[in-house]
Order: structure tokens, then sequence, then C-alpha cells
């Protein structure tokens, strides 16, 4: 067995040595289920912040920080008011704030910044830019899960220990693989199959094992099930989950424990708090609040999708031109292609490059057909779908941003957004009721229409109601 031999089974070695300690880890702190208690109206002395973070099983969701100014607003800190139907503001209050955890302190601060004579648009209630909101909310989160590991309620899911160690085996495998390839001998098979798997070991690493995921601790299995006993208690209260954020007059921190726990849908998405997520829309339209999917395609895939009849049509010759001559050249050669004993390295690696040339460009003609296709269907064929515009999003794509926007007809969980164009973006507004036109294949929107019936009567929050 040559030096070269040695490294590429050293290599696999350490691979298969991650996945067996990550397979360990994984077993040894398996999250564990807490009892199951009977729906009760009683809460307990975590924040809902905290609560969110216990009934998730050790992972925040956006809810948290709508959550956390909802029950600023339950303890008098500020005011939320009703401007107008269905448009809210936050009051800041002039009684100085105290016993306000650190995230709470990071919440009423971004409210000082953003209030103008004390009055905070909940619409204005955004942490900033992309890149700005992330850290803000990162920041958020971190505060929280401190508070939880201190009370003993949480601990991370994954040791640094173990994350430092599997790092560490997971660099040893790309690394051997790496010196053992210097060998002209060594780029055969085993060396890429290597390569490939302390490849995908990084990616496992990267993906999978993020070091601020967190455990529910044994202490902590009795407030999870008390969180959950209150959640299953606040689901079947059928009014609660209509109820707008100036409910916390009447509901107390019933309504901020509600939106921590998923309860306060009309709530939450009245205050979006910086939890507006573009993949994620709550909606009434069809009878019950739902969360639905929201995806974005780009050009590549679906292919050609927001493309005009006209542009689809061109990239169609383009792309059937270029895998066209290059099917036309390739097989001219390939007959003529062997994996012999006899052939050297550099022959077998070309041979092979050769029928990966050739077979791409036979995916190539196939797509070339199918956009053709999709143009001359785009100015004849049209699907109409009238819901509602449950997110309007402009989004870096091609030479500049698209303008998309996803309609929910009132049934299933996913919705795929279409390409709009700017004129038409601009005269919309978020869960505005509209029926629009789409060319076939194409997620072009060729028309929309707003319907003389607003959003607002299909999704009006219900208000009132006792104290649970």
């Amino acid at each position: 067995m040559t030096l070269a031999d040695l490294g590429l089974a050293a290599s696999l070695a350490c691979s298969a040595s991650f996945y067996a300690v990550a397979g360990a880890v994984a077993i040894s702190r398996r999250p564990p289920s807490p009892p199951s208690l009977p729906a009760t109206s009683d809460v307990g002395p975590e924040t809902p912040a905290v609560a969110n973070l216990l009934v998730n099983g050790g992972r925040l969701t956006p809810d948290a920080l709508p959550a956390t100014l909802l029950d600023l607003a339950a303890r008098h800190v500020v005011t939320i008011e009703e401007a107008q139907p269905g448009v809210y503001t936050c009051r800041l209050s002039n009684v100085p704030a105290s016993g306000l955890t650190p995230y709470e302190v990071q919440v009423l601060d971004l409210l000082r910044r953003r209030a103008v004579d004390g009055v905070v648009p909940a619409k204005a209630l955004t942490a900033g830019p992309a890149d700005e909101a992330r850290g803000w909310i990162k920041n958020f989160n971190h505060k929280v899960v401190d508070e939880a590991d201190h009370a003993g309620l949480c601990k991370p899911r994954w040791p640094p220990g173990a994350l430092a160690l599997m790092g560490g085996l997971g660099l040893a495998a790309f690394l051997l693989a790496a010196y053992s390839g210097d060998s002209a001998k060594s780029l055969d098979l085993p060396w890429f199959i290597a390569i490939a798997v302390s490849g995908l070991t990084f990616l496992v690493m990267s993906r999978a094992f993020p070091d601020d995921a967190q455990v529910v601790t044994p202490a902590g299995l009795a407030s999870q099930a008390r969180w959950l006993a209150l959640r299953r208690y606040l689901h079947d209260d059928e009014l609660f989950a209509g109820l707008p954020p100036t409910a916390v007059a009447v509901r107390d921190r019933y309504i901020a424990y509600g939106a921590a726990l998923g309860a306060a849908t009309a709530a939450v998405r009245a205050i979006p708090m910086g939890a507006e997520s573009d993949r994620w829309a709550w909606t009434r339209y069809g009878g019950q609040w739902r969360q639905v999917r929201v995806s974005y395609p780009g050009s590549s895939w679906p292919p050609a999708w927001g493309y005009s009849p006209g542009q689809a049509a061109w990239l169609a010759l383009r792309v059937g031109a270029i895998g066209f001559f290059w099917f036309w050249l390739t097989s001219k050669i390939v007959l003529h292609v062997s994996f012999t004993a006899q052939q050297d390295l550099l022959g077998r690696a070309l041979s092979f490059g050769i029928l990966l040339v050739n077979l791409a460009a036979v995916v190539a003609v196939m797509l070339a057909l199918w956009l053709l296709l999709a143009a001359v269907l785009g100015p004849v064929g049209t699907t109409q779908v009238t819901g509602e515009a449950i997110r309007l999003r402009q989004l870096p794509g091609g030479s500049g941003v698209r303008c998309y926007v996803a309609v929910y007809p009132g049934t299933g969980d996913h919705v795929r957004a279409w390409v709009i164009s700017p004129e038409q973006y601009s005269t919309l507004t978020e869960y505005d009721i509209v029926t629009v036109s789409v060319a076939t294949f194409l997620g072009r929107v060729r028309s929309v229409r707003r319907s003389a019936t607003s959003a607002g009567s299909q999704t009006t929050p219900a208000s009132g109601g006792a104290n649970p």
C-alpha cells in the first residue's frame, strides 16, 4: 500500500469518525419529550420570548419579537393604539421603565429611535436594512437564549467541544485527501470519492450543526409542558386568533403569550416588529388562519420564470443554438471514446468529459424546446387566480431588481410568487384581494385587478372577549 493510499484511507476514516461523533452527540443530546398536561390558562414566570424558545424545543421563532413588544404594552411600558381601522401605532410612556430584561431594553431602545413625538407607526417597527436587521435580531436571540441558559431551562444542543472535534475531523479529512492527490497516480476514483466525502462533511457541518441551537433541559421540561398546555387552551378559543394588538387592554399578557405561542396570529401580523418574513405569511383568506410558505423562483429555475414571451423565445434560440452545436460536435467524437485499461488517466478523463458535454448538450436542446413552447403559449395561454396578495417583494434578480407578488387563493400551504411589472407592482398593497392573469409556464403577471371587496373584509381581526 502506497503513502497516497494510506492518506486516502485516513481521510475516509476521519470523515467516518465525524459522522460517528455527530451521531453519538445527537443521540446523547436528543431533545426530551415534555409531560402532557391538560389545556390550562395558567402562565409561568418566564417572559413570552423565553416561552417561545421552550415551546419550540430550544429554537426561537420570529414571533418572539412582536410578543415582547405586546408584553411591554400589557405592562404599560408602551401603549398600542388604533390610529385608524387596521392601522396601529405604538406610544411610548413617560414613566421610566424598570425591571426589564436586556432584550426588552433592546426593543424599547428601537422604539425610541423610531419614535416621532413619542409615537411609532407599527409599520415602522423594523430593525433597519436586511444586513443590519439580521445582526439586530441575532443579538436579540442571543440575549433570550442567555437568560434561558442561566435559568437552567436550556443548554447548547451541540457542546463547543464536540463542535471543535467535528470541525477538526472534517478539516483533517479534506487535507489528507488533498495531500494524497499530489501524486498523478492517485487521481483516480478513490481520490475523487475521498474529496467528495470530505466536501460533503464540511457542508453537513455548516448546515446541520449551528452553534446557537438549544435543547430544553430536564429542569425546563415542566415549564415547557405548562406553555404547551396554555397554547392548547388559547387555540381552543375560537376568537383569540383574530384579536387585534389593542386587545392587550382587555386580555392583558395573554395576548403577548399567545403571540409567542403562535396563537395570536392577527396581533402578530398587525405588528410585524421585524418578524414579518419574506418566506412565511399569515392569512385568514379562505375562512381560517393559517401560515403559508412563499417561494420566489429566479429566472434560472423554473427556466425563464418571469420572462415575457419574447424574452423566452430569444433565450430558447440562444440555448438551442449552443446546445445543438455542441451535440453535433461531440456526437462525431463520442463513438471513438474508450475506457479500456490500456488507456492512460488523461485519456479516460477526456473521454468522460466528452460524454458529459454530449449529455449537457442534449439537456440544452430539450430545454430550448421547452422554452420555445412556453414562449408560444405565453401570449395565448393564461391562468387566472383570485386571492389575497399576501406578499409584495422587490428582490435582486437578473440584471436588476425583480418585483414579485404572491397571491393566496384560499387553499394549500404554499404559493409560488409571480413576477410583476414595476408599474403594476406600484398599484398594489399587501393583503389586497386581487385577480391576476399569469402567462402559462412563465410565471409573469399579464394583468392584475384589485377586487371591490377589500382585504380587510376577509381578514379583519375579531375583537372583544373576556379574559381567560
